[in-house]
């Protein structure tokens, strides 16, 4: 079995790096990834309100991230999904009339500093070494970042990387004017929580959602930063803290590339042969992993389709929910996770119901056993006559 699975192993690898090869050359611009801040900055998110007020009170040496939540009551072309979404997370109430001010996820700044120097002589946590990509893809770009992720501490299980894409100076289109506004914001998990275990990975700022959000790097090509922000425990304590923060400038011209950055990475050749053997060592034990899903009608809730998601004994990210033409959501999907043994309900709201049937395509990533696209068809609840 041993030596079967080295054979497909070498046989799948090599047009995998012939295609990371090309997808590396693809790139326009990248940006090395260089060393985190300071232990005692703060990651300070503004919720702004209605007005575009901004926050004030904050250092120098913070990293400030403002977000903007009222495009519905404004008709601002500027993004709010993952504004309204990071808010749910922290449990914050938004206001119209006052910014919100959060410290290291919903501490006031004294407190995150506290905590900053509770775990002062324990920096650094993590080592993260890698790059920002940035690809022209159909009619916008996606952001690959290689990375390799190595905890010099045991970390919790609850351990999360948040990414953020930010501008420095915004406008929209009713001449509104916002600081380090956030576009885009991706949570990532899918990586190793143990000291001294390095994980090789590509995270992705896909294109569907950077030109959802008005991302547009050839009408705005300066100013955009991308921020990583990794919250959790150390392994045995139950305080949540921010153990690594790190803006990096992102450069999206041609010029500001050197050729030997579009040279693929060593790692990202020990990545595809890891991907690979983790495929081959996962295939036995994805009947105990795949969760399980349903859908129904929601009976009082009008064009409202119901997916059931029953874990099994293991984490899962349902990372994108897309569905076949003419259906069409009334809102873009936002990734979530569930836990593994547990049951949740996802509510979708189409714009209008079709009489065609209702096809899914969920793209999850359960844990230790990779990504996929699990399909769901429902049928119609149209009365057609």
């Amino acid at each position: 079995m041993k030596k079967f699975a080295l054979i497909v192993a070498v046989v799948m690898l090599s047009p995998l790096l012939t295609a990371t090869s090309a997808d590396s050359q693809d790139a326009i611009a990248s940006t090395t990834i260089g060393g985190e801040r300071t232990h005692s900055s703060v990651l300070i998110e503004c919720f702004v309100d209605i007005s575009a007020g901004q926050c004030s009170d904050f250092d120098n040496d913070d990293t400030v991230l403002n977000w903007w939540a009222w495009s519905d009551e404004t008709n601002s072309n500027w993004p709010d999904d993952d504004a309204k979404a990071r808010a749910g997370e922290l449990q914050i109430n938004l206001s119209t009339q006052n910014p919100v001010k959060i410290s290291n996820e919903n501490e006031d700044s004294d407190i995150a500093k506290q905590k900053s120097n509770q775990i002062a002589d324990s920096v650094p946590l993590v080592s993260l070494t890698g790059e920002l990509n940035v690809i022209q893809e159909l009619e916008g770009h996606r952001i690959d970042i290689p990375v390799s992720m190595t905890p010099l501490v045991n970390l919790s299980d609850s351990t999360i990387m948040y990414i953020f894409l930010s501008k420095a100076d915004s406008i929209d289109d009713h001449n509104r004017r916002l600081n380090n506004l956030v576009y885009e914001m991706k949570p990532e998990i899918g990586f190793s929580n143990q000291a001294g275990n390095t994980t090789l990975t590509t995270w992705t700022l896909s294109e569907s959602h950077l030109t959802a959000a008005g991302v547009d790097f050839e009408e705005s090509p300066y100013g955009w930063s991308v921020s990583f922000a990794l919250f959790g425990s150390l392994n045995g304590s139950g305080t949540n803290h921010l153990l690594y923060l790190n803006q990096v400038e992102l450069a999206t011209q041609p010029e500001n590339v050197e050729l030997d950055q579009f040279l693929v990475p060593i790692f990202a050749i020990i990545f595809a042969g890891i991907v690979i053997a983790t495929i081959l060592g996962n295939m036995y034990k994805e009947e105990h992993g795949m969760p399980i899903i349903s859908g129904f009608w929601h009976v009082e809730k009008s064009h409202c389709l119901v997916v059931d998601f029953t874990t099994k004994n293991r984490r899962m990210e349902i990372k994108s929910l897309e569905v076949d033409a003419p259906w069409k959501l009334a809102s873009r999907f936002k990734s979530r996770f569930i836990e593994a043994n547990k049951s949740i309900q996802i509510e979708l709201k189409f714009k209008q119901a079709e009489p065609t049937d209702c096809r899914l395509h969920i793209r999850l990533e359960v844990e230790e056993l990779g990504v996929w696209t699990q399909f769901l068809a429902i049928t119609s609840n149209l009365d057609v006559k």
